[in-house]
């Protein structure tokens, strides 16, 4: 009998009517292992997925295989944006295991939970290099059954494995590490994985790494670094121009399958989006070229009009697939494109590689290879000829993409990938100043800090769910408060973003005080309680709780604060030095660290026009403070106040240097 048809998830909910005897995770499946003394199968994946759809189609709904499956295992289905710790303690266990993850994830346990065997995407039959899941279900059944003792031994080291990872790093000297050279180490091993023929990092498929490219950005404003300034632009305009870019309907797919950014994996993530419109607004205030500003405008377009929930918020993504098949909505056939464009069509198709025998599978992706003005000047034409061109074939192609069926939208309500999402709006009208962005941002604020609180207390996960906040909510939404005050100045803010973070460090600082569990929970309901330093998809939330308590530290002149952030920064150092580009975060954190976070307060008369003016230049790593009335409640402010004059300060761990009267004397201070 399956267990999913009731279940709240829209992920558990599409495997309902699988033959599998699915259950959720729950001390009923748990239990019942333990009683029958059955290994455990945890299969995760997440409903916009789309191998995870596949091997669906392909293994679950098979009859025989989900026969083997029920006689052997007990079978537990987690979405994983509704247990994210599960789902990353099991990559986890799946990385150490194999040396790699991904979705759908699939992880044998014990009856104890204790992972032995593990990996992603198994085909139905056996081929390039792949088990079948058959010969998978096999393999770890067999083991289990007649290698019992093996089994168990091998699941003791995969565990120790784990835990020796997770274990908190020693702690780096302050004279070590907090110095220039140490930043400089990090960005020569960074440097060592770039891609300087296709932007981005790596020689395969390419991500965002929107928080490494953060950390560049960063580093080449402090150094002046024209080489890396260079690779952040070269990467964000393959970003821009290739198929991860949705050039029609705005926003980006989670990755590219090539190393050319190219062929998408086609789902939408709400993160994601979020995180590379934070990027472009940043690019956006530093150059103040406008297609750094179109682009970011177009990107949370796309989160308004295709992530928007009618109660508030936004969903979580876009699948993958419609009509059964991977991109069908996002591509084309030649005759089709032929036949829409309203004018001559071999300029559109020419800058968009369009070709009659298909760039992908048969049909066509858009994606350019080269920026807009170069192509105009290869045709002999201006840009904006070309530009209001396509601007008439972008009309003609979404009309006709609107009558197809659409990808499925995951109704997920996330706390933590909404406030991504609002820092985001927030970041977009200090670049721009556009008031609708600010609304948005403080709307989404608002829902998210009424919505999402649990009557016993604490935040919720999900909207509507009593499944409790984890970390990465906590330290997104406290981010998402500081972002909103820096643009707004409502300083009330301040303080409730200093409650939350308080009790963030009661429900989930360790034991010495300094790094942040991931869960709440200490009660044992999993086999390891996590303390996660890096990132992938996702900044790190423990660095990103470390910024809070910086920025707090700074603002509200507490001191501990800014000394547990030091303390996290410590102990991350290391693994930063070693391997920053999963702990870019970290990096940025060590530049406002090393080089200097600055404190500019603005007090007097006009301190909001000059606010404005600040809040849209790029300023590195600071806080932005400012009032225009005598006020002494913020360390920052006080003593400052004159009548007939407003005055920028600008300081540095509170040392503050002559105030200026312009914005762009700060840069000069």
């Amino acid at each position: 009998m399956n267990h999913l048809a009731q279940e709240p998830s829209p992920y558990l909910r599409q495997h309902a009517d699988n033959p599998v005897d699915w259950y959720p995770w729950g001390e009923e499946a748990l239990a019942l292992a333990r009683r029958e003394d059955r290994p455990i199968l945890v299969s995760i994946g997440y409903s916009t997925c789309h191998w995870c759809h596949v091997m669906a189609r392909e293994s679950f709904q098979d009859e025989e295989v989900a026969a083997y499956m029920n006689s052997h295992f007990i079978n537990i289905k987690i979405d994983r944006e509704e247990r994210p710790d599960l789902d990353a303690l099991y990559m986890a266990a799946c990385e150490a295991i194999t040396g790699r993850g991904g979705w759908p994830l699939n992880v044998f346990l014990t009856p104890q939970g204790k992972p032995f065997f593990a990996g992603t995407y198994f085909p139905p039959e056996p081929g390039q290099r792949l088990q079948s899941w058959m010969q998978a279900l096999q393999y770890a059944a067999y083991n289990f059954y007649e290698n019992r003792r093996a089994v168990e031994q091998e699941a003791e080291k995969i565990l120790g494995r784990m835990e020796r990872r997770e274990r908190a790093p020693a702690v780096s000297s302050a004279e070590g590490l907090l110095a220039r050279q140490s930043v400089t180490k990090a960005m020569e091993n960074l440097q060592q994985q770039f891609d300087k023929e296709q932007g981005g990092f790596g020689q395969g498929a390419k991500f965002p790494n929107t928080m490494a490219l953060e950390f560049l950005l960063q580093y080449a404003w402090q150094t002046s670094s024209l080489p890396i300034y260079s690779h952040v632009l070269s990467t964000v305009a393959r970003m821009l121009q290739g198929g991860l870019h949705d050039h029609l309907g705005g926003g980006f797919a989670r990755y590219t399958v090539d190393r050319d950014w190219r062929a998408p994996h086609f789902e939408k993530m709400l993160y994601d989006n979020a995180l590379i419109a934070r990027l472009l607004a940043a690019l956006y205030k530093w150059t103040k070229k406008a297609e750094y500003r179109e682009a970011m405008e177009q990107t949370l377009a796309f989160l308004d009009e295709e992530l928007h929930h009618p109660d508030g918020g936004y969903c979580a993504a876009l699948d993958a697939e419609s009509e059964g098949e991977e991109g069908r909505f996002y591509t084309w056939a030649y005759q089709e494109i032929i036949n829409l464009l309203p004018e001559e069509p071999h300029w559109f198709c020419d800058y968009f590689n369009i070709r009659p025998e298909g760039n992908w599978e048969g049909r066509n992706i858009l994606y350019a290879t080269e920026r807009l003005d170069q192509f105009a000047g290869r045709k002999g034409v201006l840009p904006e000829e070309i530009k209001a061109y396509f601007s008439r074939c972008r009309e003609a192609l979404v009309q006709a993409r609107s009558q197809r069926a659409r990808p499925q939208r995951d109704e997920n309500i996330l706390l933590s990938w909404n406030a991504l999402a609002c820092a985001a709006f927030a970041q977009a009208y200090g670049a721009t100043g556009a008031p609708h962005y600010l609304e948005r941002a403080e709307q989404l604020l608002q829902f998210l800090l009424s919505h999402f609180r649990a009557p016993e207390g604490g935040l919720r996960h999900l909207y509507g769910r009593d499944i409790p906040a984890f970390l990465d909510g906590y330290a997104y939404l406290i981010e998402a408060m500081l972002e909103v005050h820096a643009v707004s100045q409502r300083h009330e803010l301040l303080s409730q973003a200093a409650e939350l973070l308080e009790e963030a460090r009661e429900r989930f600082v360790d034991e010495q005080g300094v790094f942040f569990y991931f869960n709440s929970d200490a009660s044992g309901e999993t086999i390891l309680r996590r303390k996660p330093l890096h990132e992938e998809d996702l900044p790190s939330p423990n660095a990103v709780m470390a910024a809070n308590l910086q920025r707090l530290g700074i603002l509200l002149g507490k001191r501990e604060w800014q000394e547990q952030a030091r303390e996290m920064l410590l102990g991350a150092g290391g693994r930063l030095l070693e391997s920053p580009l999963p702990h870019a975060s970290w990096g940025t954190l060590l530049i406002a660290e090393t080089y200097g976070l600055l404190e500019i307060a603005i007090v007097g008369p006009q301190a909001m026009e000059k606010h404005r003016e600040a809040a849209a230049a790029f300023f590195g790593p600071h806080v932005l403070i400012a009032t225009n009335a005598p006020n002494d409640q913020y360390p920052l402010l006080s003593h400052r106040w004159k009548a007939d004059d407003t005055l920028i300060y600008v300081c540095q761990d509170y040392a503050c240097r002559r105030p200026v009267r312009e914005v762009e004397e700060v840069y000069l201070v």
